[in-house]
């Protein structure tokens, strides 16, 4: 009886053993689903958030990335070309580490030693990246610096900060926020050297970027980020050899390979999310990316497309070679150095190396440009700054010219080295490019010789008074003197003027030919489209389709032609009339006669000339007649076809026609057709 109940417990609580775990698994599918819902949602919506720099006008519209937080800039002048959000505070997770290692490899030489200490082995937690290093084990600088880039290691970067600090590695936070200010970083607090999770350790994409120019500057640093393998050799001080594999996709040969990787950092945390710091270089542009609080794989998806996007729209541009408002040599008189008739360079000159960055639809005329004289560097004058719609695209600095010799001061004209002051310094000294000066000296003294000379030429000379009317009395003379010399030349004139007329008429008569002609094909179409219509009509009524009546196709045709008619009328010149036409041959003759009069041609009489141009012009008259047929109104030729239609529809009708093709109305003949066309005079 007594087994027989402990049995029931037993399977009793057994049951409710497997309900509860039976209940505890629904819940956990239900929290998964909420969850990959919850992770969609926020996917959506950060692809939904404002990117900054897509809103500049003239910019290049960016790409939608998943990254809440994404930054894309130029490594050497520091030009923004994408920004979303990227003053926002997020967690770092472990791109922490480039900050860590750049301050390495600042302070410490690669040889030293770090030892492990207890604090830096357990408080690393278990579950987190490390290399399982015990207490009282010591590896050299750069074994750590390789155990941190490529492993992601967390208790080796608390024994680096413990080496460095001199304590314990909270101590390296105060190490990390100094470098960090230095770096340019506005929106950062560390508190620790690996990036795991802590309220008071954060940074946005704007820092990281500034960390990264620092950091890929340095190529030992990139060299170690890009290695796909650690591999630790035993020491006296560790007795066996550690092989650990990189997990960054980005590098060469896995699956998110990117030609051009200068170096790479990522980062993970369930707070963090993912993060990614890298770096690539192409056609001698270097750009830095940051994608942060991303999802995986979209984070080295958006840093692909960012990189794609920097390459493809932008380019560096060198100031030097496009500037001309601060074009400082171009004026060649103040210059540097002792021989005044050797190569001499200007005091001041814009560097030769400096670039900015411009978008690739923009030109540099469409940048605006501020200088300011407060520099720090002693070898500059001034830095001109460069900007499109407030966004900084670079700088290009004022250099003075460095000189091995002080040269000629004119204070006591000595050479040679110059006299110090009180306090120790060299007096100002002011170059003048002799050379230079005495050459436009030299200009200038033969221009006014030159002038001078020519004034003096103009002042002396006697231009004797031109006689009036010589080729008229010397008309006269020959004409009084040689009749019959006179007759002959008079004669030839005439008939070479004839000749020209004769080639300006024959000019005039091919012209006309010509336009005749393009009437004559406008004609010829117009005739054409009306048998291509019947052909249709005919068609459509052997193939048993819907037949439309012969009256209605003439009108839509006649429609049709009398489009044309007006699309003729509008792109032809306004008619002339014979008498215009007249008038205008008759003003033209008049000006080539006073044209022939000017030139003092002998003058072929007018009344010729104009008997001429009437008889040439009453032949074409009579040409255009008889080639044109007695013309016939539009409505006469209308009313012509309808009732022809109507005949060929009631010997249709009657069976007039019993051929096979009685349905094909006949062709008419050309000459039966007529069009009434605008004389055009």
């Amino acid at each position: 009886m007594n087994r027989s109940r402990t049995s029931t417990a037993i399977g009793f609580r057994r049951f409710r053993i497997w309900l509860a775990a039976l209940i505890l698994l629904c819940q956990g599918l239900q929290g998964l689903d909420v969850r990959a819902q919850t992770l969609e949602e926020r996917i959506r919506d950060q692809q939904e958030m404002t990117v900054e720099s897509n809103e500049i006008p003239g910019w290049p519209a960016g790409p939608v990335v998943t990254a809440e937080s994404a930054i894309l800039i130029e490594a050497e002048t520091g030009a923004i070309l994408y920004a979303k959000n990227i003053h926002a505070r997020q967690y770092p997770a472990s791109t922490t580490k480039i900050l860590t290692t750049l301050i390495a490899s600042e302070q410490c030489s690669l040889d030293e030693w770090v030892t492990f200490s207890r604090e830096a082995v357990f408080d690393t937690p278990r579950d987190s990246n490390h290399i399982a290093m015990d207490v009282g084990q010591q590896l050299t600088m750069e074994d750590c610096l390789n155990a941190i880039l490529i492993r992601s290691a967390n208790e080796v970067s608390f024994a680096v900060a413990e080496h460095i600090s001199g304590g314990s590695w909270q101590d390296f936070s105060e190490i990390m926020n100094a470098r960090a200010a230095e770096l340019g970083c506005v929106d950062s607090h560390f508190a620790n050297p690996n990036g795991l999770p802590d309220e008071n350790h954060y940074t946005s994409a704007y820092d990281l970027a500034m960390i990264g120019k620092a950091f890929f500057a340095n190529e030992m640093l990139c060299r170690i980020s890009l290695t796909p393998r650690l591999h630790i050799l035993p020491n006296d001080h560790m007795p066996y050899e550690k092989l650990e594999n990189s997990k960054m996709e980005l590098l060469p040969g896995r699956s998110y390979a990117y030609e051009g990787l200068v170096g790479v950092k990522t980062g993970y945390t369930d707070a963090a999310r993912y993060s990614v710091v890298s770096c690539a270089e192409r056609d001698g542009m270097k750009l830095i990316c940051v994608v942060l609080k991303d999802e995986s794989p979209a984070h080295y998806e958006d840093t692909i497309a960012l990189f794609n996007y920097g390459f493809s729209n932008f380019a560096k541009v060198n100031v030097s070679q496009v500037e001309t408002k601060y074009d400082i040599g171009s004026t060649g008189f103040f210059y540097g150095e002792h021989d005044i008739f050797g190569s001499s360079k200007p005091l001041l000159s814009l560097n030769k190396e400096d670039c900015i960055v411009l978008p690739r639809t923009l030109d540099f005329a469409d940048t605006s440009s501020v200088i300011r004289y407060d520099t720090v560097d002693q070898g500059q004058a001034a830095i001109i700054h460069y900007s499109y719609q407030g966004v900084d695209l670079g700088s290009v600095s004022v250099d003075l010219a460095e000189h091995q010799d002080l040269g000629y001061s004119f204070e006591n004209g000595l050479q040679g080295e110059a006299p110090a002051d009180e306090e120790g310094k060299a007096p100002a000294f002011v170059f003048v490019n002799l050379k230079k000066v005495l050459m436009w000296v030299g200009i200038l003294a033969a221009a006014v010789l030159a002038v001078w000379g020519l004034r003096r030429f103009l002042k002396e000379y006697h231009f004797p008074a031109r006689r009036s009317n010589t080729r008229r009395n010397w008309v006269k003379d020959r004409r009084r003197h040689h009749p019959t010399e006179y007759e002959e030349s008079q004669e030839k004139s005439e008939s070479q003027i004839r000749r020209k007329q004769l080639k300006e008429a024959r000019r005039r008569s091919l012209r006309r030919e010509e336009s005749e002609e393009a009437e004559t094909d406008t004609i010829r179409l117009h005739r054409r489209e009306v048998r291509e219509a019947r052909r249709r009509q005919s068609r459509r009524i052997e193939d048993d389709r819907p037949e439309m009546s012969y009256i209605r196709l003439h009108r839509q045709e006649v429609k049709e032609a009398r489009r044309r008619q007006v699309r003729r009328e509008e792109d032809d010149r306004p008619g002339l009339s014979y008498i215009r036409l007249h008038r205008q041959e008759v003003k033209e003759a008049r000006r080539r006669q006073l044209r022939r009069e000017e030139d003092e041609r002998t003058q072929p009489g007018y009344r010729r000339l104009h008997d001429q141009e009437v008889k040439e012009a009453r032949r074409r008259q009579a040409r255009r007649g008889q080639e044109e047929r007695p013309g016939v109104s539009f409505r006469q030729l209308h009313r012509q076809e309808v009732k022809e239609a109507r005949r060929r529809q009631i010997r249709r009708k009657l069976g007039v026609h019993p051929e096979p093709d009685f349905r094909r109305p006949e062709e008419p003949q050309e000459e039966q057709i007529y069009y009434d066309r605008r004389d055009d005079g």
